[in-house]
């Protein structure tokens, strides 16, 4: 009877711990990997965990060209504000950039170039059959101008968009033809 007990104890420390364990950013998204799933209208998918001072996300989207996300506190401006980060694959090779929307429309500013850094303290992303599955990790709260805090319980404005082309200075289509999409109210 002992045993039995100490077995089902252990089964359940286990669970528990293989539940409150961190996401594998290793571009490869895992049942139950994340605390949280959301499916967009357009067919993207979100999950994310935070833990502690810390963004663990995840997506897939369909897309030819580049992917990003990215989230307002407020919108005041269509997308000014935004803290925007995008996805694209360059001479075989996932790459990242961390940028901040500086004007209503046009291309984010990378970071780099306005006095910050990429926030992004680890990503994997896979493009493959037109599909995107992108992981990355970062603060909730940077210190950087260039970026938007992060609080868990706030509602945000989160921003899905894809280009046609691997080139992220290439617009994505007008949210209206399906290359832009907000999800207003989002918590993380």
């Amino acid at each position: 009877m002992m045993k039995k007990l100490f077995a089902a104890i252990l089964a359940l420390a286990l669970v528990g711990t293989v539940a409150l364990a961190q996401p594998a950013i290793d571009g490869a998204i895992a049942d139950g990997e994340y605390a949280n799933t959301v499916e967009h209208d357009s067919g993207a998918v979100l999950y994310w965990t935070v833990d502690g001072d810390t963004l663990y996300m995840g997506y897939t989207m369909e897309a030819s060209g580049w992917s990003g996300v990215g989230w307002l506190s407020e919108q005041t401006n269509r997308k000014a504000g935004a803290d925007v980060l995008m996805f694209a694959i360059v001479d075989g090779e996932a790459v990242s950039y961390d940028g901040f929307q500086d004007s209503a429309r046009g291309e984010p500013a990378h970071d780099e170039d306005e006095g910050g850094s990429n926030s992004l303290t680890d990503f994997a992303a896979v493009h493959e059959g037109g599909v995107w599955t992108v992981e990355f990790s970062r603060p909730l709260a940077t210190g950087q101008e260039t970026d938007v805090d992060i609080v868990p319980g706030e509602a945000v404005i989160f921003m899905l968009a894809h280009g046609n082309t691997m080139d992220v200075g290439r617009a994505h289509d007008r949210s209206n033809r399906g290359g832009a999409f907000y999800i207003e109210g989002f918590v993380f």
